[in-house]
């Protein structure tokens, strides 16, 4: 008989007769959340909880006096655990890992110890307490922190109202101040005084739940330096969602700042130099064009005057002469031309049609087209921006090209042009002479030249002049040619939005 003042009858079971204390503990422990289990002397399982059974998978039958060594992982581990058990005493917390019966490991604490009758073993009260997921997170959270110790970056972080909550040894490197100087105090300690007013607005938009990715201002050491650097800032929010902080990312680019400094200063002074040579280019070339003229007029003069009176000798020097008059006046034309094109960096506002620019440099070279005879054939031609002058020397040179390089063979150029999604593919071929594939890249050099002029009259700055066409618009040109075989040469131009 259960007196009433005793403590079971506060359970509502008890109350109504419904179970007694041995069953309605019984049935408590058979249903408690937490994973229980008995075990004899020998590691026989005698008995376990509903808990225990959900925790590895086994159906009672399947573990229930089975011996526990078969589902420990680490036989030394379950060993030992019997024998402190074994030796009366207890484990508190004891590290081991148990398999499931779909094979995955899980990770445990197990606490025990050893209900005992008259001095004999009668079995172990075993407590397992499943701890994969939580070492899973502490392993994570202490690699994360190995990351932010080690990191070469500032990282901290700092509550809404900019207080500093932690700092990381990249921070004390970067900025001076050890954890214990800096921590607690409010972020502005940093701010350089030309960029104090920029926190407020950044903790703001941190309240808001926003990003600041590769912000670059300005920060303060604790030796008074300032340093040029880009900030990455991110809410920290808890375990409901609410932003409770911020973490921020600090790097260091001072010195970066400084080389790009340099480099824009030394390209601004580039830039100044080019477009000074460039001046000078196009100036001396139209400069030097009147004198040359008046060298190659009064030089045939004289041949015209004195042919045959002066001696063979001195008609040859005649000749020599009015012949480098004529080619200094084609090269001073081509290097103008070469200096207009490297001028010209504005956008053309509007496309130009291909097929028209065509017909005008063809135009220009009626009278050699007509003497050397040549076929030209076409295929339609695209629209597409770019400077009509522009596309006209580059038809006219890639033209001149195939003809000043013909063979005895009647000379026939075909242009055409291929449409791609971002690009204009033009092509123009002959069957000239050809190009023997080493020289295929020397070809576009200034001046660069594989006959002499006696052999094919130029100047060697033709195909320089279409490299650094195709180049100021964004595009490519190659030759694919054998000798022997003629020559077809591509050049490709962007294609752009109207």
């Amino acid at each position: 008989m259960i007196r009433p003042d005793n403590a079971l009858t506060s359970s509502p079971s008890l109350r109504y007769g419904l179970l007694g204390p041995e069953e309605e503990l019984t049935d408590f422990i058979e249903k408690v959340a937490i994973a229980l289990h008995w075990v004899a002397e020998d590691g026989t399982i005698l008995w376990a909880n509903a808990a225990e059974l959900k925790l590895l998978g086994y159906t009672r039958e399947e573990y229930v006096g089975h011996n526990i060594r078969e589902f420990h992982v680490d036989a030394p581990v379950i060993e030992d655990i019997l024998q402190h058990l074994g030796n009366n005493e207890s484990l508190n917390a004891y590290r081991a890992r148990l398999r499931r019966k779909d094979g995955s490991i899980r990770e445990v604490t197990i606490s025990s110890s050893v209900l005992r009758v008259a001095g004999r073993f009668v079995h172990t009260r075993c407590v397992t307490i499943d701890v994969t997921e939580a070492n899973r997170v502490s392993e994570l959270q202490e690699r994360l922190a190995a990351i932010v110790e080690s990191s070469d970056d500032a990282i901290l972080s700092k509550d809404l109202n900019g207080i500093i909550q932690s700092w990381n040894r990249g921070a004390e490197r970067i900025f001076g101040y050890k954890a214990e100087e800096i921590v607690g105090k409010h972020i502005s300690t940093l701010a350089a005084p030309d960029a104090a007013d920029e926190i407020p607005n950044i903790l703001e938009r941190i309240a808001r739940g926003e990003r600041v990715d590769h912000y670059q201002t300005r920060r303060k050491t604790k030796d008074g330096r300032i340093l040029t650097v880009s900030l990455t800032v991110s809410p920290i929010r808890d375990a409901s969602g609410t932003i409770i902080g911020a973490s921020k990312v600090a790097r260091d680019i001072t010195e970066f700042d400084q080389q790009a400094q340099t480099i824009r200063e030394a390209n601004a002074a580039l830039t100044r130099a080019n477009s000074d040579l460039q001046q000078f280019v196009y100036s001396a070339s139209h400069d030097l064009q009147e004198p040359l003229r008046m060298v190659a007029a009064f030089s045939g003069m004289l041949k015209k005057k004195f042919a045959g009176k002066l001696g063979p000798e001195a008609d040859q020097y005649i000749d020599l002469t009015l012949e480098g008059a004529l080619r200094m006046e084609q090269l001073l034309k081509d290097l103008r031309s070469f200096a207009q094109i490297s001028m010209d960096g504005e956008e053309p506002a509007e496309d130009v049609d291909a097929g028209a620019i065509l017909d005008k440099a063809m135009e220009n070279l009626a009278v050699l087209i007509r003497e050397s005879g040549a076929c030209i054939t076409r295929t339609p031609l695209p629209c597409l921006r770019i400077h009509a002058f522009q596309l006209e020397q580059l038809f006219q040179n890639l033209i001149g090209n195939s003809i000043r390089y013909r063979s005895d063979a009647p000379l026939r150029i075909h242009v055409a042009a291929e449409q791609l999604d971002t690009e204009s593919v033009f092509s123009v071929a002959d069957n000239g002479i050809g190009i023997d594939p080493q020289f295929k890249e020397q070809i576009f050099g200034m001046f660069k030249r594989l006959h002499s002029t006696a052999e094919y009259p130029g100047t060697g700055m033709g195909l320089a002049i279409c490299q650094r066409i195709v180049d100021r618009v964004g595009g490519r040109i190659w030759v694919e040619s054998e000798l022997g075989k003629g020559s077809t040469f591509f050049f490709t131009i962007p294609r752009r939005p109207l």
